[in-house]
């Protein structure tokens, strides 16, 4: 599956869809080596993600390598095992200045070549747009297939320069695929960048079985910025927190809005009933206790906390936006859905779910449904049938050794 030069667009009528979800046949005698690429995994829903699939398959008897463009000072907060070959590109730049992001770039693209001749993967598998880029340019030519994903949708995404916009835009073309998480994504993509894309929604991974009491508890998981909408929870939470005394709010996860959102958080006196907790790897845990989860977001790409604390049977509360909310919940069924930015409503359906435990039970109820439509096994046989379409084996057999390539 050789990366693609730049052809004639065809009909993208029927292109947004899900694969398939049979697993791999098993015709060859060699297991599956595959690169995966990302900034970094130090945190985030991307690089979670990425982590799953890389020791999934690990486990599966494939030959998996996951690179990072930063360097090994950026400690790894997600795990892998063993058998995954770990590769650090280190070529992040401190320097802003034009000359230095040009070499940057050039470097990115240059080290990343080097790796593929070195490894010479069945397929190459990128997370989130710039690192899409570079990985399609650095394939060109060495017949290896590159499949890359949009991990928010694109439209709202405006911390995209227009240079590499356009960049996206053309070479998107070469890729062998695009993935997009929804539908809405995936369409947005097709009309800008006239490509393939086929929609794979996140997995829900193996999770913990919790038998714990619920709480008078609200927890929000995520990075603390500005479109996880931390300070429209912390302005409707502090508009019924007198009515609910024995009620606490905690917030999980660690980011550039910190500062702000503890002065919110005492600006609004709710220092003493909302905790900042960071980033922690048992948020299962906070889950399984919540008698709430609240997800403000302004935008998604696939909300990862929402599948996942529905999958721990959790009340979830999450804001309509684009993408991926609706597609989990139906609101009043299984979850309730609440305006994007709107305080009023948000506050209003919060204080309707904390005054009943029957409607919060029935609703956690219904939401653990999610377990079956969004089980590993059925995304991931997507993702392979994606990167590989020839029919591969999964031996038992796997690489133990690491590599740190320099």
């Amino acid at each position: 599956m050789p990366a693609r030069g730049p052809q004639q667009s065809e009909s993208n009528v029927d292109r947004s869809r899900v694969l398939p979800t049979t697993r791999l046949g098993s015709s060859h005698a060699e297991p599956p080596n595959i690169l995966l690429v990302t900034g970094s995994l130090e945190g985030g829903g991307a690089e979670r993600v990425m982590s799953d699939m890389a020791n999934y398959w690990a486990n599966s008897g494939w030959q998996v390598t996951l690179a990072t463009w930063s360097g090994p000072e950026i400690q790894d907060f997600y795990v892998l095992v063993p058998s995954v070959g770990r590769v650090w590109l280190d070529v992040y730049s401190p320097n802003d200045s034009f000359v230095s992001k040009i070499h940057s770039n050039v470097r990115r693209i240059l080290k990343l070549r080097r790796l593929l001749l070195a490894l010479r993967p069945d397929a190459v598998l990128s997370f989130i747009d710039v690192s899409n880029v570079h990985t399609i340019l650095a394939a060109l030519g060495l017949g290896v297939g590159v499949v890359v994903s949009e991990r928010v949708n694109p439209s709202l995404n405006y911390r995209v320069t227009r240079l590499w916009r356009a960049l996206r835009r053309v070479s998107y073309r070469w890729a062998e695929t695009v993935v997009a998480q929804t539908n809405d994504a995936a369409q947005w993509i097709e009309k800008q960048c006239r490509t393939r894309v086929v929609v794979i929604p996140n997995s829900l991974r193996v999770l913990p079985r919790m038998v714990c009491e619920r709480e008078p508890l609200i927890v929000s998981v995520g990075r603390l910025s500005k479109q996880k909408g931390f300070d429209l929870l912390l302005r409707a939470f502090a508009q019924i927190s007198s009515r609910f005394e024995n009620w606490r709010l905690a917030i999980v996860g660690e980011g550039p809005e910190r500062p702000a959102l503890i002065e919110l958080r005492d600006q609004l006196n709710l220092t003493d009933r909302v905790e900042f907790i960071g980033q922690v790897r048992d948020v299962e845990a906070w889950m399984a206790r919540a008698g709430l989860v609240v997800q403000p977001s302004r935008f998604e790409g696939f909300p990862n906390v929402v599948l996942e604390s529905m999958g721990m049977g959790a009340t979830v509360i999450s804001a309509d936006c684009p993408s991926g909310p609706s597609d989990l919940i139906e609101d009043g069924v299984n979850g309730r859905l609440v305006p994007v930015e709107d305080v009023a409503a948000l506050m209003r359906v919060m204080a309707e779910l904390m005054s009943q435990p029957k409607v919060r039970e029935r609703l956690g109820r219904e939401a653990s449904k999610v377990k079956q439509r969004y089980r590993q096994d059925l995304i991931m046989a997507q993702w392979e049938a994606c990167l590989l379409p020839e029919p591969r084996c999964t031996p038992i057999n796997v690489r133990s050794e690491r590599i740190d390539y320099k």
